[in-house]
């Protein structure tokens, strides 16, 4: 983090009122413009008057193969370089998820954005941690399926992919959308009942650092590890190839 800068009081500091993006850096930043697109444009929902640029971020960006946090209020913008804590053993095993009793508030603005707003996800992963479990699972007021606090999700059946629209209530990842642009004719973004989610076969899980991770269970559920996910991982690898 930026060390020599003291954290000035803001509407950030007070009342959440800031965005954050957290980026994957291989030998590059990977998709920095599509996080920087979404950073700004939470900004200007927020009415901060501020605007990132990759100039910006490259300047901070001192070491290979780790995470980038950029932390963005009225007054303060912050970097902070961090360790990357998936390891191949958890490719192996897959993720466990727990149903959390929190709902996701699909008629809220601030669910949509990337903002210092994020308490409910951390503490309910925590909570899920502490139990055992590697993420959790949030379900709208209307009980679809949301996504997770740190992931988006995504359901196998067949030949074919299902994950819950953005309109969910859900924070729509960088990962998430590239995986629906370049598989839309398998990919559809509906509504899921825990119902629907519990009769598919496979499931795994996207966000930035970790990529894509197949889901072993949910709940009492346990899924396979299906064809189909390997051969989306292998796509995803070549992709970070790239970068």
């Amino acid at each position: 983090m930026n060390k020599d800068k003291c954290i000035s009081y803001d509407d950030g500091f007070f009342y959440g009122r800031g965005c954050f993006e957290t980026i994957l850096i291989k030998k590059e930043p990977v998709f920095l413009r599509e996080h920087l697109n979404r950073l700004n444009l939470g900004l200007m929902k927020l009415g901060i008057n501020k605007k990132i640029c990759v100039e910006d971020v490259k300047e901070h960006i001192s070491e290979n193969d780790c995470a980038l946090k950029i932390m963005v209020s009225e007054k303060n913008t912050m970097y902070e370089m961090r360790n990357i804590s998936y390891r191949p053993e958890h490719y192996e095993k897959g993720f466990s998820l727990k149903l959390s009793q929190v709902m996701r508030n699909e008629s809220s603005h601030m669910t949509y954005l990337k903002s210092f707003n994020y308490y409910d996800n951390i503490i309910e992963k925590k909570k899920a941690i502490s139990e055992g479990f590697d993420e959790v699972i949030f379900l709208n007021t209307k009980g679809y399926i949301a996504e997770g606090a740190v992931s988006n999700i995504f359901f196998i059946k067949g030949e074919n992919i299902i994950t819950p629209k953005v309109e969910c209530g859900l924070l729509n990842g960088i990962i998430r959308e590239k995986f629906i642009e370049k598989f839309k004719d398998i990919i559809h973004e509906v509504e899921i009942t825990l119902k629907e989610a519990m009769e598919c076969e496979g499931a795994f899980i996207t966000n930035s650092l970790m990529g894509i991770m197949w889901v072993n269970s949910l709940g009492e559920k346990k899924y396979e590890r299906c064809s189909l996910y390997d051969e989306l991982r292998e796509w995803y690898n070549l992709l970070l190839e790239e970068f």
